[in-house]
């Protein structure tokens, strides 16, 4: 038995169907379960419930809560929360435990989101595990951080441009869904750290373009100096202005892992980069 938490998130939704289609059984942990099923309930913000991850060999820790702007609760929320559901994993006996990490944690890293990350992933090599590191996950099916930008490529009819300054490394859904299914079908000695992201980075402006390209528009750009779109970012964000882009997340792209250690096949998964054509895929 394969338990997914962020079940009904963009990653843990996409790990729960493709898992099922191999034929594994799996327990979606999620706030809302569905009666007559395997589904049990699990947050961030609640006590795991007896019993959640009985007769669970693997756990795949793909929930995220980004609500709390302040890093002390994010930190509660998230750490916290994880920390609860380890602990049930040790009780339990859950023999193998995956982390979805992210590329932005690393242990200087100056974005809150990358600090939590690294934070959890002590807490997974403490039981034996593995944290996957992907970039952005882009593909046909939106999702996440790929889905925002997407918005507002549609909408926006200027677009940023933040220069060279603003990295960001990709990896597509199928890859990552590839590298989890290679490190299910492992009998063990996988790293405790597994990057996962196409090895060269892209600036924010040729992501947007890409966007535009496979909706066969031609997107428009305005300079704007990265500092002054993070001090902008903040302002709004400290008066309640709902965002379709965190600044954390631009925190994330200005001030990334200097060595993130990619290559262009994990766990014998060739990765493949982000144009048009890839992002139809």
């Amino acid at each position: 038995m394969i338990a997914i938490t962020g079940a009904t998130g963009y990653l843990g939704g996409l790990l729960c169907s493709t898992l099922a289609r191999r034929g594994l059984a799996v327990r979606r942990l999620t706030r809302r379960p569905q009666p007559g099923g395997s589904d049990a309930f699990f947050a961030l913000d609640a006590p795991v419930p007896p019993g959640t991850l009985a007769g669970v060999e693997t756990l795949i820790h793909a929930a995220h809560d980004f609500r709390p702007r302040r890093e002390a609760d994010l930190r509660r929320l998230n750490v916290d929360g994880s920390r609860r559901l380890f602990d049930a994993a040790r009780r339990e006996g859950v023999g193998r435990v995956l982390l979805v990490s992210s590329i932005a944690s690393y242990a200087r890293s100056r974005s809150a989101y990358g600090r939590v990350k690294w934070t959890l992933e002590q807490d997974v090599a403490s039981l034996g595990g593995t944290s996957v590191r992907p970039g952005l996950v882009f593909g046909r099916e939106r999702g996440g951080l790929f889905a925002s930008l997407d918005r507002v490529v549609g909408r926006a009819p200027l677009l940023p441009d933040l220069g060279v300054a603003a990295r960001l490394y990709v990896i597509h859904a199928l890859d990552l869904l590839g590298i989890v299914s290679a490190w299910l079908d492992q009998a063990g000695g996988a790293p405790a750290i597994l990057p996962a992201a196409w090895p060269e980075a892209y600036t924010l402006r040729q992501v947007l373009e890409v966007i535009a390209a496979a909706a066969g528009a031609r997107a428009r750009f305005l300079p704007v100096p990265p500092g002054l779109a993070l001090a902008g970012l903040r302002a709004l964000e400290a008066a309640g202005v709902g965002l379709p882009f965190r600044s954390d997340s631009l925190v994330s792209m200005l001030a990334g892992n200097p060595d993130p250690g990619l290559a262009r096949q994990v766990l014998g998964c060739p990765l493949r980069p982000l144009d048009a054509g890839t992002l139809r895929e």
